[in-house]
């Protein structure tokens, strides 16, 4: 009898948890749909925040898109040049006008808060900043700065 009644809880357990999803409830956002790469600045940072100069601009590159999904879904592809093939994908979810998040589900799995600097039916910028290790050692920050067009 013990078991049944732990076997019966255990399935109640396991029916009554919801898994949660980072964008179950996205509201409907100006940045749904696909946009294009017009270019993506790179701003490279100190420790401090003192920008380096080895910042590049790649402007328009071919092919390349966000594309936001009303599901709350993402898929990016970027391609530099004719070797160079970046696809993500993932979750998003808005955190207020200026702002939202994504969530990549690829290889290299992360979240990264993103800042909106200009939304229009024809025009999306935005950024997104990571810590990260110049030449494995010196601690610093890259910034990617996206601007997209329908």
């Amino acid at each position: 009898m013990k078991k049944l009644a732990c076997f019966i809880l255990l399935i109640c357990l396991f029916t009554a948890c919801k898994k949660d999803h980072p964008a179950s409830s996205m509201p409907d956002s100006g940045i749904q749909g696909k946009w294009n790469f017009i270019s993506v600045t790179t701003i490279f940072r100190d420790s401090i925040g003192n920008v380096l100069p080895t910042g590049m601009v790649y402007p328009n590159p071919p092919d390349s898109y966000y594309q936001f999904n009303k599901d709350g879904s993402w898929v990016s592809k970027f391609v530099s040049d004719g070797m160079d093939d970046i696809n993500n994908q993932g979750f998003y979810r808005s955190v207020s006008d200026a702002s939202f998040v994504i969530y990549n589900i690829g290889q290299n799995a992360y979240s990264e808060d993103c800042k909106i600097y200009s939304l229009t039916s024809s025009q999306f910028i935005f950024s997104h900043r990571r810590n990260t290790k110049f030449n494995g050692v010196t601690p610093g920050s890259e910034e990617y700065i996206f601007k997209l067009t329908r």
